[in-house]
């Protein structure tokens, strides 16, 4: 006679069907957090390894690049009060402009009633002219040149150039 087969319950199939695949992920795993771990310490490493290498460098070289004072000298850059106007053309143009004046260090402790003068002289310059005149790069280093011309004449030289920060023309 034939021995009857034993049938198992449908839970213990399922469990001897996952034991070889537990036993694959498992290395898979911890080889994945072997090599994780060791690349965060390799890469930690080099960003260390590498910030002292800048760091020295960047000693090396100070010396090198420190600032020559004749050429910083006694240059002071005084910022301007914004200035508000219309323009010649078209007749609901208006112009907002930033700027700062390059003194001589000597000239700037006492530059108040001269900023003065040169911002009216340059609210008197914005209103002769027109919106297209400073259309494009050309018409900004005309403005500036301009400016500059102007602020030379008032200041008798102590002022050495002008620095547009913003110009909006509305």
């Amino acid at each position: 006679m034939a021995t009857p087969k034993l049938k198992l319950p449908a839970g213990r199939k399922r469990s001897r069907r996952s034991l070889p695949a537990l036993r694959a992920a498992v290395p898979t795993v911890l080889l994945t957090l072997l090599a994780a771990g060791a690349g965060a310490l390799w890469g930690t490493r080099v960003i260390g390894t590498v910030e002292t290498t800048v760091m020295k460098r960047m000693e090396e070289a100070s010396p090198h690049l420190s600032v020559n004072p004749a050429m910083a000298g006694g240059l002071v850059l005084k910022r301007l009060a914004p200035i508000v106007t219309n323009l010649a053309a078209p007749a609901n143009a208006w112009v907002r402009i930033e700027a700062a004046l390059v003194l001589e260090q000597k000239a700037a402790l006492s530059a108040e009633p001269l900023i003065g003068a040169i911002t009216e002289d340059i609210l008197a310059f914005l209103r002769s002219v027109t919106a297209r005149q400073m259309e494009g790069a050309a018409g900004l280093r005309n403005l500036r040149e301009d400016l500059t011309e102007r602020i030379a004449v008032r200041s008798k030289g102590l002022v050495r150039d002008i620095v547009i920060e913003t110009l909006v023309v509305q």
